[in-house]
């Protein structure tokens, strides 16, 4: 069986052998060359062409950095500043990383920095968000003969250093987000998929520990598992993920978790509240709150799977992913809702096969897109920005 969690990765083939020495801090710069300029990204027979003649979006490549001779992918990101950004991932095997992948945005090109790897085996960060330049968390797993256990990092403005999480916990955490310096939620799982034992895990930071925290009944009973996080507030929670086979949907109102009502049966991966009642989530299909339920956008043509959502503003919304061929090759997914619906937004095509894992944005209409692309060599990190459309967000 396929771990559902994985599916946020889109495609995991392509193992590289040979693991080789990384050094994290001696990175190399890879750009977009003319070579992989090729042709403009075709909209697939019968979709939706972008949003209208006078405003046409548009993504374009930015450099991304590949530490060391080894597979590079990058699974989070967050953009604090159109000049600062981080991106989170793993270096080595694809499967089971050696090494945790962290790089940073200057505003023209991304560098690896240097983080810590706690242990030998198994080093992944799935997820990142900051309160800003100096709190920056990233989230993901380490693993041994023993199985996953959950991950967290922070960077303090001048450092990566792993923090302690509450012992005795299994599974990984695949998102986070940071309201402020002493309020930080952390999603996930515990246990095994493998096992079919996983269940929904939430973690919050005070400021001075993590805290296993309980969601009551809002996370169901049996198999469950938290793929995505988010908040407007201290006392407005959004998480998104599964239980059993179906999409699972829980709100924290300050107090406690409760379920979300929603009749979507297609996985869900990630979730973008807007306000209190209005949000996106993507996944195999597109929904949108509407204040007491999640409902499926039928007007949404979606040609792939999406694996993230972020916004611009309530009128400037994206999200990301794949369409895997018959071949199975995948091409980067980049779609927009203008305020009216969901166009597929134009961009190049690059050698090999690609797929874009994570993507934010910015009020100022910065959109920043990360993932990985499949090579001769190996797997390598994607990374692109998005020109949105002035005066109509």
């Amino acid at each position: 069986m396929t771990d559902p969690v994985r599916l946020r990765a889109l495609i995991n083939n392509g193992v590289v052998a040979g693991l080789v020495t990384l050094v994290i801090g001696s990175a190399v710069v890879v750009g977009a060359s003319d070579d992989d300029l090729l042709e403009p990204t075709p909209t697939p027979s019968g979709e939706p062409s972008p949003t209208s003649a006078e405003c046409a979006p548009t993504w374009q490549l930015v450099q991304a950095a590949d530490p060391g001779d080894v597979s590079n992918a990058l699974l989070g990101v967050v953009a604090i500043a159109g000049t600062d950004a981080w991106s989170v991932g793993g270096s080595g095997d694809p499967a089971e990383p050696a090494f945790a992948l962290i790089e940073r945005w200057d505003g023209s090109a991304w560098t690896a920095e240097e983080g810590p790897n706690p242990v030998a085996e198994t080093n992944e960060l799935l997820d990142v968000d900051a309160s800003g330049a100096s709190d920056v968390w990233a989230v993901g797993r380490t693993a041994d003969e023993f199985g996953d256990r959950p991950l967290a990092m922070r960077f303090d403005g001048l450092q990566w250093e792993a923090v302690e999480l509450p012992d005795e916990l299994s599974g990984r955490l695949t998102g986070v987000t940071v309201i402020g310096p002493d309020d930080i939620w952390a999603a996930g799982y515990s246990g095994s998929p493998d096992a079919l034992t996983e269940r929904a895990l939430l973690l919050h930071w005070d400021g001075t520990l993590w805290a296993d925290v309980d969601a009551g009944r809002a996370d169901g009973v049996g198999r469950s598992a938290l793929l995505d996080i988010d908040a407007l507030a201290s006392d407005d929670v959004w998480a998104a993920g599964y239980l059993h086979n179906r999409p699972l949907m829980i709100r924290f109102d300050g107090e406690a978790w409760s379920r979300m009502e929603s009749d979507a049966r297609r996985t869900i991966q990630a979730i973008e509240p807007l306000s209190s009642d209005d949000g996106w989530a993507v996944g195999d299909s597109i929904l949108r709150f509407d204040g007491s339920t999640w409902v499926e956008d039928e007007d949404a043509r979606l040609p792939g799977r999406l694996s993230s959502v972020a916004a611009v503003s309530e009128q400037d919304v994206w999200a990301v992913g794949a369409v895997v061929g018959d071949d199975g090759t995948s091409r980067a997914l980049v779609m927009r809702f203008d305020g009216q619906g969901w166009a597929i937004v134009q961009g190049p095509r690059v050698p090999g096969s690609e797929a874009l894992i994570a993507v934010d944005a910015l009020p100022d209409g910065t959109v920043i897109a990360t993932g990985h692309r499949d090579v001769d060599a190996g797997r390598r990190t994607f990374a692109i920005r998005a020109a949105t459309c002035p005066g109509i967000a």
